[in-house]
């Protein structure tokens, strides 16, 4: 006689096996809900400087209200996808492995970095038009970086970004908070729910 709870157990055991072993070698707990959430930050963001502040780069002489606007924006996201990430790495039940977030940080960071220097230049040297195509390139080379040792549609965002930071740089600066929303927000919003829906949250 087969004792099926053994069966049962042993199954489970096999399971967590080897969703332990993919989130070795793959960051898979990427929360689309929450990468969603983060576009729709970016496009409040957007609209409080279009209607309050003005963009960055419309005053060069006083631009700091308008930064700090993006500033909140940077530390909202960066809670959501923290917390996003948590919760799901529970629901998945998949432990984060820190070789595997070492790799992910190595992936972000460099790109990420060199974004925070040339936004730092821009501003001190006036080349405040910069921005959009600054932020979007250095960004989405980020994430496409980290989409090399995570899910696909991560790749494609990135792809993305990228195609909107060349829109950025070649047309004219009054364009710059189209671009940013369509980045930063509607390509957010639309991959995040794609993500949210094929791969469960």
């Amino acid at each position: 006689m087969v004792d099926l709870p053994n069966v049962e157990r042993a199954s489970e055991n096999l399971q967590f096996i080897r969703r332990t072993l993919e989130a070795a070698g793959q960051f898979t707990a990427v929360p689309g809900k929450a990468v969603a959430l983060v576009g729709g930050v970016a496009l409040v963001g957007a609209g409080i400087n279009q209607v309050v502040t003005g963009a960055p780069w419309q005053d060069p002489v006083h631009p700091h209200p308008a930064l700090d606007v993006w500033g909140c924006v940077l530390a909202i996201s960066m809670a959501l996808i923290v917390v996003g990430i948590r919760r799901k790495t529970l629901v998945m039940n998949i432990p984060l492995q820190m070789p595997l977030i070492r790799k992910l940080l190595w992936s972000l960071c460099p790109a990420l970095f060199v974004g925070a220097v040339l936004t730092n230049l821009a501003v001190h040297e006036g080349q405040l038009a910069w921005l959009p195509a600054i932020w979007l390139g250095c960004y989405g080379a980020a994430v496409a970086s980290a989409g090399q040792v995570s899910i696909a549609p991560l790749r494609i965002l990135g792809v993305c970004l990228l195609a909107a930071a060349a829109g950025a740089a070649v047309t004219p600066a009054h364009l710059g908070l189209t671009w940013i929303s369509l980045g930063f927000g509607w390509m957010h919003v639309f991959v995040g729910a794609y993500i949210a829906w094929r791969y469960h949250g």
